[in-house]
């Protein structure tokens, strides 16, 4: 018996010991810190350009019925007019009718482009939330600190940044080593089939292969990630799928004097219950390395447990599961966003629908969800199908590439002096017209120089949307930086 013990005392100590080693052993990694940039921002100039941009209703509806050309013409029309050099220097064609692409030859026809992404489109306006705006949504407002409006966040702010800075570039005279696509789809907010899709197409077509795709995803966190007092610069490495079903289920209906056990509204509200009760499982698979880079900033407990996922793993989940942030970065995601049913408030209901969101995480298929949502409904008279063609998850780019490490500089440099912060790969949660580029390209990120507080993540898709002017000039710096270190990309190892 003493031996047993002695032993089990034995393999106890080496294994606090491993653990420790392992913890002390998770340092932050060595940062190039390179001088920050050095540019003259008009800042009244830009502010107005891009208040103009909001006051385009350039709305993407999912019925095609509603959709807006006049708008985006209009916004076309604009932007030709403001951005006059990039038109007149950059080769420049509409795609499907209403996506642009522009092209920045290069002088070594040797290296591989790099393609900068934005999206014209926003999301439309609830009738019943334009009382709770403080300002229109399409005013494009100007205050002291902020510009107002639909597409300030998503993804204007993105589209006039990257054309604001190639028109500095421009002016500099500055020309690219490698050659640079911009790329501006219509329709991101329904899926991108007729935008980036298309142009995505079409530069296959003519066997265009990619260095990198930069597109919006990923932010600067600040103060959304507990147990983390530094900001965080996400770099989306990939991106969730997503998938919408409908539940739907008939009955008899009648009279609400003799009503059955359970009405159609009450059966279906209970399958969603068993849904929500019945996550999908954990996977920290996709998300620990973005963890474990903000582990040394952690308490010394939560660094251990981050360093020792061999053993800790389950209770890594467990934790993470305890918040619906950290919860949808290690999940598929299940939401119940629409239900409907009955027609009086004495008729028992014939019908009732509902249906379902769904994130879909790498490593599940929309297949999958599918199959698991039947399982966990079990109910044969409750039909279940999807609203639309769903996507599956994006493949996983490298974060050991030149160009991850270059987006990374970059934005240190656009970060400037005085604020600390740390660049971290990141799982997006939502979806992106980057990974229609997949064919072109394993190195695709997601990043936009949007500095978001919890308050902000509030107003993406959401009522009082609006970006600071403040952050609106280092989105400029960003992609200004950003192009001018395409030059050297690749160079040092």
């Amino acid at each position: 018996m003493k031996s047993i013990f002695k032993i089990l005392l034995i393999t106890a100590v080496a294994l606090i010991i491993i653990m420790l080693a392992k913890t002390f052993m998770l340092t932050t990694e060595p940062v190039n810190r390179p001088d920050p940039i050095d540019i003259n921002i008009n800042t009244d100039l830009v502010k107005n350009r891009l208040s103009k941009m909001v006051q385009f209703a350039t709305v993407s509806n999912q019925d095609p019925s509603k959709f807006d050309a006049k708008a985006f013409d209009e916004m076309h029309a604009y932007l030709e007019q403001t951005f006059p050099l990039v038109y007149e220097k950059l080769q420049h064609e509409v795609v499907n009718g209403h996506s642009l692409l522009f092209k920045w030859q290069g002088k070594n026809a040797e290296l591989k482009p790099i393609l900068l992404l934005a999206h014209q489109d926003v999301v439309p306006i609830p009738p019943e939330a334009l009382s709770d705006w403080t300002h229109p949504p399409f005013s494009g407002l100007i205050d002291e600190t902020f510009i107002w409006g639909r597409g300030t966040l998503d993804d204007k702010a993105s589209l006039t940044g990257i054309l604001e800075a190639t028109t500095f570039l421009l002016k500099e005279n500055f020309e690219p080593e490698r050659t640079i696509y911009l790329a501006f789809g219509h329709d991101e907010e329904v899926g991108g089939v007729e935008g980036a899709a298309k142009i995505a197409a079409l530069l296959k077509s003519r066997n265009i292969q990619l260095e990198y795709v930069l597109d919006e995803g990923g932010v600067i966190s600040d103060g959304l990630i507990p147990g983390v007092d530094r900001r965080v610069a996400m770099i989306g490495i990939a991106e969730k799928g997503f998938t919408s079903l409908q539940l739907k289920l008939n009955a008899a209906g009648g009279h609400s004097s003799i009503p059955p056990k359970h009405t159609a509204i009450g059966t279906l509200s209970q399958a969603i219950v068993d849904l929500e009760a019945n996550p999908f499982p954990a996977n920290v698979k996709y998300s620990l390395k973005f963890f474990k880079t903000l582990a040394p900033y952690m308490s010394f407990s939560t660094k251990m447990v981050l360093a020792n996922t061999w053993i800790t793993k389950s209770l890594l989940e467990s934790q993470l599961s305890k918040s619906a942030t950290t919860s949808a970065m290690i999940r598929t995601t299940t939401a119940a966003t629409m239900i409907k049913g009955g027609v009086k408030d004495n008729v028992l209901p014939p019908e009732a629908d509902a249906i379902v969101n769904f994130r879909i995480l790498p490593g599940d298929t929309a297949d999958y969800v599918l199959a698991h949502v039947k399982e966990i409904i079990n109910n044969p008279k409750i039909k279940v199908t999807p609203t639309r063609v769903g996507r599956n998850p994006s493949k996983v780019s490298p974060t050991d590439s030149d160009s991850f490490r270059q987006i990374a500089t970059t934005i240190h440099q656009a970060n400037g002096e005085g604020k600390d912060l740390i660049v971290a790969p990141y799982l997006v949660m939502g979806g992106t017209d980057a990974r229609n580029f997949e064919d072109l390209t394993p190195n695709i990120y997601r990043f936009l120089f949007n500095e978001t507080t919890p308050d902000d993540i509030k107003r993406y898709h959401n009522t009082n949307e609006r970006i600071s002017i403040e952050n609106y000039v280092k989105v400029i710096r960003f992609y200004y930086q950003l192009m001018k270190n395409s030059n050297t990309l690749g160079q040092h190892k």
